[in-house]
């Protein structure tokens, strides 16, 4: 696998799956990749997946995308009472 089909599959999950994150770039480390994303409020978030099969890498990443959103802190949109 090479970066820039790593980027393709990247960016294809988080079209497809509509999360809220932006690609940066993805680096290839020893037998793992670093991914930096960006979310909606411009945070970037380093994810490292380990080389693997494409479907492997594309659950791992999911999966870790997936988890910022869910432990993210919400906000809310309620009127604060006076």
């Amino acid at each position: 696998m090479t970066s820039a089909s790593l980027e393709v599959i990247l960016r294809n999950l988080i079209l497809h799956r509509r999360l809220p994150f932006t690609f940066q770039s993805v680096t290839a480390a020893v037998n793992a990749w670093d991914i930096v994303v960006c979310d909606a409020a411009g945070a970037t978030l380093l994810l490292t997946v380990p080389v693997g099969r494409p479907m492997e890498i594309r659950n791992a990443i999911q999966d870790r995308l997936e988890s910022a959103i869910e432990d993210a802190p919400t906000v809310s949109t309620a009127p604060r009472p006076q």
